[in-house]
């Protein structure tokens, strides 16, 4: 009896910690060895911003783009031509200096009219816009991989939190009963079930940690950030269950879309370039002069000969049909690829609007609190099975229910995140939370 005494006394101290898991949301670190960086949404994005070095190579794109603007107005250098006299075989002198020698000299400056040169720097500043809009476009794609992995880096951790708390009660039991089977006070089934749970337990939570893993990977890189410090998100969780998608119609996000997408926006600019050029081609049928000033010494009908002369070149052979054709179908093809990327946006707009609308339907529709509700009554059941009321099988399947409708809970709650943040992406700008 006084083994049986001791079991009771046990059991308290190894059962109840195990159904009483913690339920609030706290920030600090788990699983770590070394520093902690601790970030909120706000400050880990302004760190993306400052330190991203894809964000960094896209905007020296620009600049690039931006000094072809400054190119594009430079005018042709001047051409100069210089001769004199090698050999004069008459006399059987090399570089004859003198006025019976012969020198030549000439200035050729190429004069670009029509417009060529504005639409010129049009297209480049055109060109300049598009790696603009790439620039902010990278930033959004980025934004929308941070955000993922912010949040989902969360939730692994909330998901880590419950097996820990498990996984630790577990090995406590199990200690118990490696001391009291010997003595025959524990059927040998129920020691077996309790060493499979602990071993399913650890199995899935080295798969959380693995992807814990990956998150931070991702995280870091966004930040450049080579140190081993582990970070720790701290979301704003309250503003995300308070949003409301159904506020939002399909037609005023798509509207939004359609003027803040810059994917969109490039295709816009890409069609823009292909009409300035259409007109460029056409301008080539236009005539660049060349003005010359020159001096001759003796190679004219007078001793130095000073001159002024003009030439171009005659539109009779080549008028640039070809080029003029393919700037019309360049522009026929970018209007008809701009035409299905906006409907593509369109529709990616009502697809996730759509998802949304379905996680939050569900998330809205589950009791917060049903978590909390499930463990005090696993609580309760695993005093009855101190009473001997129930088995531990049963006793361990109550807990494994519990176990998954947790891990359910915080997944739903991350979808439904994940599920704005990728409206966001598709409408191309974070809209109210």
């Amino acid at each position: 009896m006084l083994h049986l005494r001791n079991l009771i006394f046990l059991f308290p101290a190894l059962i109840l910690p195990l159904v009483s898991a913690p339920q609030n949301s706290g920030t600090r670190p788990l699983l770590m060895k070394g520093d902690t960086l601790i970030y909120t949404l706000p400050q880990f994005e302004k760190q993306f911003l400052d330190s991203n070095l894809q964000l960094l190579s896209q905007k020296y794109n620009i600049t690039e783009n931006e000094a072809y603007i400054k190119q594009a107005k430079i005018w042709d250098q001047p051409v100069i031509n210089f001769e004199h006299v090698l050999y004069n075989p008459q006399r059987k002198t090399f570089f004859e200096i003198g006025d019976s020698s012969e020198a030549s000299a000439q200035v050729q400056q190429l004069i670009v009219i029509g417009g060529k040169r504005s639409k010129l720097v049009s297209m480049a500043r055109t060109t300049a816009e598009i790696a603009k809009y790439q620039y902010f476009d990278l930033m959004r794609s980025l934004k929308v991989q941070l955000r993922s992995a912010f949040y989902d880096t969360y939730y692994l951790i909330e998901q880590i939190r419950v097996y820990d708390t498990g996984i630790s009660r577990l090995k406590d039991i199990v200690k118990g009963y490696n001391q009291l089977y010997p003595k025959g006070l524990i059927a040998l089934k129920e020691v077996v079930r309790i060493k499979a749970l602990l071993l399913s337990m650890e199995s899935e939570r080295l798969d959380i940690r693995a992807r814990l893993a990956g998150n931070q990977n991702t995280l870091k890189v966004l930040i450049n950030d080579k140190t081993t410090h582990f970070i720790l998100p701290l979301p704003d969780l309250q503003a995300c269950r308070d949003f409301t998608p159904g506020r939002y119609t399909l037609e005023a996000l798509a509207d939004t879309a359609a003027k803040n997408r810059y994917d969109l926006l490039v295709y816009e600019q890409k069609m823009k370039y292909a009409e300035t050029d259409l007109v460029y081609q056409r301008l080539f049928n236009i005539p660049d002069p060349t003005v010359s000033l020159g001096w001759d010494q003796n190679g004219s009908f007078v001793h130095n000969y000073n001159y002024v002369g003009l030439s171009f070149n005659m539109p009779f052979w080549d008028r640039n049909r070809g080029n003029i054709f393919a700037a019309r179908s360049r522009i026929a093809e970018t209007q008809a690829d701009c035409r299905n990327y906006s409907i593509q946006v369109y529709n990616d707009v009502a697809e996730n609007l759509g998802k949304l609308d379905d996680i939050d339907r569900v998330y809205k529709s589950t009791d917060t609190g049903f978590t909390d509700d499930f463990s005090r009554i696993v609580q309760k059941a695993g005093e009855s099975y101190l009473k001997r009321e129930i088995g531990l099988l049963e006793f361990v399947d109550l807990y494994e229910s519990y176990k998954e409708s947790k891990m359910q809970f915080l997944q739903l709650e991350n979808d439904r995140i994940n599920a704005i943040e990728n409206l966001n992406y598709v409408v191309g700008r974070n809209i109210k939370w």
